[in-house]
């Protein structure tokens, strides 16, 4: 075993999968696991998960990353977690229901009432953010109205973030503020729960969870936890925070004019920032950063990698069936299929907004589709243009971001989707600048991380932590040959969905 070195465990408790990292106290991902995350599709609009399935696979991911070190090597835990799930928890932290997931529509009706009773910009205003279905908050309106038999007197309301922290043996419920903000209604400037705006809903406030900082030590690693996922207790629990703010943390975006985006189930596009910044349209995310004393501006589509598993998953047999016999990817192989198509795809165009669109345009009722197929369409080109649709949706992001007065100087591409150094051009050649890639693209497991080398005492801040924990790999140029195609692509882009959403088809598609 391995020993005498300071070390950090990193967990990112994603929505399709988790992973856990194992960092020294010097930045270096020593080891790594992962698991895959079950969805449980109730209907077409209800979306769950199981904590104690998820709890299962954080216990066998954890063993497998401290195989062959030394337990007593970590210094601190610290979470990443998927924003806007809920879930009720009893006054001792056990689950009442299964995870509602972001992606979860029963709380819709609640948020059309609430911008009826509040008013959207007022509502907006206060909060720092739009009211859909995506954040937590019509989730939580619909358990304190709709599932009161579930909850007992004292029992809460939580993100994922406070029953893992119970779990691992914090023993007051609590949750970070940059979890917080997507819960429930803030007080953005300060960082509360708004007593105005629970007032107006008739919420109690008291059904919510303590709000800490990111890197606040709330508790020590019970023995239990410890004996399950073989650890030491006593090791100090920090709560981290959305895996969101982790990653902007974890690709060094801790100071203005960086922008990250985040290609992940779904895709975050955020920008730091060093006091709250509210978006004309009331649309932009502003929220806690994991950061202390800032903030962040942040949009997201609703269905990015979550849309190219579904092809994979859908169409792509052929290349999941190599995937087994080999050792290739077959996502790397679908991606291989889609550039022997032409950049533009010919004219077909994708929109990849098959769970709605929150930003920067807001159509909850939004869904996918293709446009513009012909008979010399082939497979690579419907491959190319799901690609380039996720591109295409990031970019209308990225230029609301901008728009609203918040300066992009670089671009940090991280995540999933920025793995394929095909797609990476792609994505460079849709944005028209140039795009930074790093080392680790699970940069939520690295934000996490520093959030816990921060709490240690390794380092004094976040921007000490990430001269450490970030790495740059590369710099990618967009193609001078490809921009102008990509010019009017993105034209065409905009012009379909504004045509389609306003037109109501969407809602009359859903049935």
């Amino acid at each position: 075993m391995n020993s005498g070195q300071n070390c950090v465990l990193s967990l990112d408790i994603g929505t399709t999968g988790l992973k856990v990292g194992l960092f020294s106290s010097a930045g270096e991902l020593m080891a790594s696991a992962a698991r895959e995350q079950e969805l449980i599709l109730k209907d077409n609009d209800r979306f769950e998960q199981s904590p104690q399935v998820t709890w299962s696979n954080i216990c066998a991911a954890v063993r497998q990353v401290i195989k062959g070190y030394d337990p007593d090597c970590v210094k601190a835990i610290a979470l990443s977690l998927q924003r806007g799930t809920v879930i009720p928890l009893s006054s001792d932290g056990e689950a009442l229901s299964d995870f509602i997931v972001w992606m979860d529509k029963r709380g819709l009706p609640y948020a059309h009432k609430v911008n009826e009773i509040i008013g959207r910009q007022n509502y907006y205003r206060i909060s720092g953010h739009p009211l859909t279905y995506i954040g937590g908050a019509s989730k939580v309106l619909w358990l304190a109205n709709e599932a009161r038999d579930i909850l007992s007197e004292g029992a809460k309301i939580s993100p994922p973030e406070s029953y893992f922290l119970s779990r691992l043996g914090c023993e007051e419920l609590v949750c970070s503020d940059s979890t917080g903000t997507y819960l429930f209604p803030f007080e953005i400037e300060k960082k509360v729960w708004s007593e105005e705006l629970a007032g107006k809903l008739d919420f109690d406030l008291t059904r919510l969870p303590r709000l800490a900082q990111s890197t606040e030590i709330v508790g020590q690693l019970s023995i239990g936890a410890a004996e399950e996922l073989g650890l030491v207790p006593g090791i100090p629990l920090v709560p981290g925070g959305g895996d969101g703010q982790c990653a902007a943390a974890g690709c060094g975006v801790v100071q203005s004019g960086l922008c990250m985006i985040n290609i992940g189930t779904a895709t975050g596009v955020q920008t730091y920032l060093p006091e709250p910044l509210l978006d004309p349209g009331c649309v932009l995310n502003c929220a806690a950063h994991v950061v202390p004393d800032a903030w962040e501006m942040e949009g997201h589509t609703q269905c990015s990698g979550a849309v190219f598993r579904w092809m994979r998953d859908e169409f792509g047999a052929a290349e999941l069936e190599l995937e087994r016999k080999s050792d290739l990817d077959a996502f790397d192989l679908l991606i291989d299929e889609a550039v022997k198509a032409p950049p533009g795809s010919d004219g077909l165009l994708f929109l990849p907004t098959f769970n709605g669109s929150t930003a920067p345009v807001i159509d909850q009722e939004a869904r996918g589709a293709y446009l513009g197929l012909g008979l010399n369409h082939s497979r690579s080109h419907v491959i190319r243009a799901l690609l380039e649709g996720i591109s295409l949706e990031i970019r209308w992001m990225l230029d609301a971001i901008n728009q609203s007065g918040a300066a992009v100087n670089e671009v940090r591409l991280v995540g999933g989707g920025s793995k394929n150094q095909h797609w990476n051009q792609i994505h460079a050649d849709i944005l028209g600048r140039p795009v930074v890639t790093l080392h680790v693209t699970d940069s939520a497991l690295v934000g996490a991380a520093m959030c816990a080398a921060v709490a240690a005492g390794f380092y004094e801040d976040f921007y000490e932590a990430s001269n450490h924990f970030v790495r740059i790999k590369e710099t990618i140029e967009p193609n001078p040959v490809n921009v102008p195609v990509y010019n009017k692509s993105f034209e065409n882009y905009r012009r379909a969905f504004s045509l389609l959403s306003e037109s109501g088809i969407f809602g009359d598609l859903r049935g």
